[in-house]
């Protein structure tokens, strides 16, 4: 099998930013990662000069992209979706649903593991992320306030018998019958993860007594300080700062938490219990306008100046961005360093999700998922999963070829006007860069 081997970039590795260190990918896998003059030949070579060689992104909560939701439920749709946000760095992801019928979100489900069975380009997937209905009213935000419910019995079922495709699920802990389906996915092994809930704190202590682990994007959606006649009690954001066996993430795109929000979660909470993820709904990358969120016939949200928010102007709708842009604001507003605010798009997504011993983070032996970063431009150059391009920034003279799965075709008709990706199938208009998907092998 060929070999791949990265020279000449900052490689970062063991925590820091490493000089004159190579890495080398054979099979898939992270062969050799270390000072460039002891690295093996290899069949292939890329030249990562001026570039920060970095693990790939993992995103636990998306929910679409450049037109597409994963409610649409078809591949085409998931292509479209795998193609803008590999180009933004995604190496891997939780595929999203929203609250719909049950029978939409199992259709959404059903694609999501054709894709992984199909081994379709772009983001590997950890399983997907069943987020509502079985949401608090007074809390569903952008879902479908017509469509969230309590758990009932004959749909929950299909919850468990899908456990292997579920790879998480947000519940409020305060519905009737919560607990119980949070012990009984637990012991499924899906990650269960509180949120759009008016729990109070004692409600969510039982609900970790019964299996939740995390809570499902921090201070939004969720019950903060309640109070019982005089008396003030902690809620799920008190519950989630409090207790460090609640993992949670973030939006971090600069909209929906403030910059003193942020730092505090970050101080507060344990190193490795903080995610970034970008929610990032069908508008993200397209121009300005009316975009449902969910499927075609989900709640209706506008999008305007790359935020997307309800018609009302009373609430977001997800976000638009994508994790190369989380990294960013981590950088440039909360002011991390290059390497906390990629491991938190990286190494802390990939411990949350138990993917750790094989993602997160470059190093012998885990999968080749990586992304060479401008970090002045912010602009992904390349992105790699499992040692195969999924996306790369390319000259437009370049000519794109049609492949299986995930190919040029389906895959990348995304059109990001911030970062002028164009439309790779007939390499059309404007900018000077394509994001190009190839199927992975």
């Amino acid at each position: 099998m060929a070999t791949t081997r990265i020279k000449n970039g900052r490689v970062l590795a063991d925590g820091r930013f490493q000089k004159d260190w190579a890495v080398e990918i054979d099979g898939g896998k992270i062969g050799y990662v270390g000072p460039a003059s002891k690295s093996p030949k290899a069949d292939e070579v890329i030249d990562a000069k001026g570039l920060a060689v970095v693990p790939g992104f993992i995103d636990l909560h998306i929910h679409g992209g450049a037109g597409s939701d994963f409610m649409d439920a078809t591949l085409e749709d998931y292509c479209t979706i795998a193609g803008y946000h590999a180009a933004g760095g995604t190496t891997a992801w939780m595929p999203t649903t929203a609250t719909d019928t049950h029978e939409n979100i199992m259709a959404a489900l059903k694609t999501v593991r054709q894709a992984r069975e199909q081994k379709l380009a772009g983001p590997s997937i950890l399983g997907a992320h069943v987020e509502g209905p079985y949401l608090t009213l007074s809390k569903c935000g952008c879902h479908d306030a017509d469509l969230v419910r309590p758990p009932r019995a004959w749909e929950t079922r299909d919850y468990l018998d899908n456990a292997d495709i579920v790879g998480r699920i947000t519940i409020a802990p305060d519905l009737p019958g919560a607990l119980s389906l949070i012990h009984d996915l637990a012991s499924k092994g899906v990650l269960v993860s509180g949120g759009h809930s008016e729990a109070t704190y004692s409600l969510m202590m039982e609900a970790v007594d019964a299996g939740m682990r995390m809570v499902t994007h921090l201070y939004s959606a969720m019950s903060s300080i309640l109070k019982a006649g005089p008396f003030r009690m902690g809620g799920m954001l008190e519950a989630t700062m409090l207790d460090d066996r609640l993992t949670t993430e973030l939006i971090a795109d600069g909209k929906h938490v403030p910059t003193e929000l942020l730092k505090l979660a970050l101080k507060v909470k344990a190193p490795n219990t903080v995610c970034f993820t970008t929610d990032a709904m069908r508008g993200a990358g397209a121009a300005d306008g009316i975009y449902t969120f969910g499927g075609k016939k989900g709640t209706k949200a506008i999008v305007e100046n790359g935020v997307a928010r309800n018609l009302l102007n009373t609430g977001f709708a997800s976000s638009t961005v994508r994790m190369v842009d989380l990294v960013r604001v981590g950088v440039q507003t909360v002011g991390l360093g290059l390497e906390e605010a990629v491991r938190r798009c990286s190494e802390v997504p990939a411990r949350i999700a138990g993917c750790f011993e094989r993602k997160g983070s470059i190093a012998t032996g885990k999968d080749a998922d990586i992304v060479l970063l401008d970090d002045q431009g912010w602009l992904v150059k390349r992105t790699i999963v499992a040692g195969g391009t999924v996306a790369t920034h390319w000259p437009l003279t370049a000519r794109a070829t049609a492949g299986d799965g995930c190919g040029t075709q389906a895959a990348t008709r995304a059109v990001d006007k911030r970062h002028g990706l164009a439309d790779a199938v007939g390499l059309r208009a404007s900018p000077s860069t394509a994001a190009i998907l190839e199927p992975r092998t």
